[in-house]
């Protein structure tokens, strides 16, 4: 068993690592939000969010994850993924599933955005700086049939969460006879959530272990502009396209073709939920022979130090009111930049400050 102590100024994390797929140092670092619900961050290495991620080191962490969640899964399958930080990791986790034999399934993600769609549920994540939670019901889908329930999110610490929302889908899925919790890593070991599911429920994941939090007292310096106190502002986001609020099965996705001149490394930037059509052109880049990694754009917010070493302060593109960051980009590296969104604009300090191209994806037909 491996042992860590992970002190950051709010208090010190105790790491207790029991089975691992992959090391520790591979899949995550640490962090400090400026959130007084949860006064730290787990970083993750593979997400392509807060640390720049290869395309290729990403695919290969949704690939090893779903070869642990079991072969033998009742269909139809409903796939989950959760906003915002697992949007994209779980689309790919449903790629992956899509190639087993005889796979019939549906993705779906949690969102923050109201759209126009009718609502299948709504759940709660408490230690979020988000903490609201929106699925929206699935179009052409008979929920009806589902009989097995894959939730995807990047870290579980409590558990509470998955809880939460598997309770709330539970109620629209009639037919529902397993669920599994899939994460890259796993702190719950000695609580029993999964004893709260409303089916019977497994856990994969490719580290898993158990953690405390021993807060040390000291006031964390709060990001005042968080989504909870702006949320009433937001209004209803003008979806010209689906990318996985109203569900996916095998839609083709068009894909933007910038020019990139031979050799150059490159830069993709996803844009807070819309992360999954960005990593596929990342991962089309590279397997052109580009060096190239992702970054993704985040409403959460957190203070300098260990994980995150460089800070991008901007507006949010689906709302202004709200602060965006993008961590550990320092715009003096001489990657060329696409930021890849699904709304008509991005915020000019942004684009300028990447010197950046910016791709509409809701306009690509």
């Amino acid at each position: 068993m491996e042992t860590r102590e992970v002190e950051l100024p709010t208090g010190t994390l105790s790491l207790s690592v029991e089975r691992a797929l992959w090391p520790l140092d591979a899949l995550c670092d640490f962090a400090t939000r400026r959130n007084p619900k949860r006064a730290f961050l787990i970083v993750s290495k593979v997400l392509g969010r807060h640390i720049p991620a290869a395309p290729s080191l990403m695919r290969k962490s949704m690939r090893d994850l779903t070869a642990q969640v079991p072969d033998d899964l009742p269909g139809p399958v409903l796939v989950v993924g959760l906003a915002e930080t697992a949007v994209c990791l779980g689309q790919g986790v449903y790629e992956e599933l899509a190639r087993r034999p005889g796979w019939n399934g549906l993705y779906i993600h949690s969102t923050r955005q109201q759209v126009h769609a009718p609502l299948l549920c709504r759940f709660e994540e408490p230690h979020s700086h988000a903490s609201a939670h929106l699925i929206y019901r699935p179009e052409s889908s008979d929920l009806d049939l589902v009989r097995s329930l894959v939730l995807v999110d990047d870290e579980i610490s409590t558990g509470t969460t998955l809880a939460n929302l598997a309770g709330a889908l539970a109620e629209h899925l009639p037919s529902l006879e397993r669920i599994v919790a899939a994460s890259l890593t796993d702190w719950s070991g000695g609580r029993d959530w999964l004893g709260l599911m409303p089916r019977p429920a497994t856990s994969a994941s490719l580290l898993s272990g158990r953690m405390t939090w021993e807060p040390n007292g000291s006031v964390v310096d709060v990001e005042a502009s968080t989504f909870d106190s702006a949320a009433p502002k937001l209004g209803i986001l003008d979806q010209r396209r689906n990318f996985g609020r109203l569900g996916w099965r095998d839609e083709a996705l068009p894909l933007p073709e910038p020019q990139i001149p031979a050799g150059a490394p490159v830069r993709v930037v996803g844009t807070g939920e819309f992360t999954y059509p960005a990593f596929l052109l990342a991962e089309r880049l590279e397997q052109a022979g580009h060096d190239v990694v992702m970054h993704s754009t985040t409403r959460s917010p957190a203070l300098p130090g260990r994980a995150i070493r460089h800070i991008l302060k901007f507006h949010d593109n689906y709302a202004p009111e709200i602060a965006n960051f993008l961590y550990n980009c320092d715009p003096a590296s001489p990657r060329l930049s696409l930021i890849c969104h699904e709304t008509p604009g991005i915020d000019a300090q942004l684009v300028k400050a990447l010197g950046a191209t910016h791709l509409d994806f809701g306009a690509v037909t």
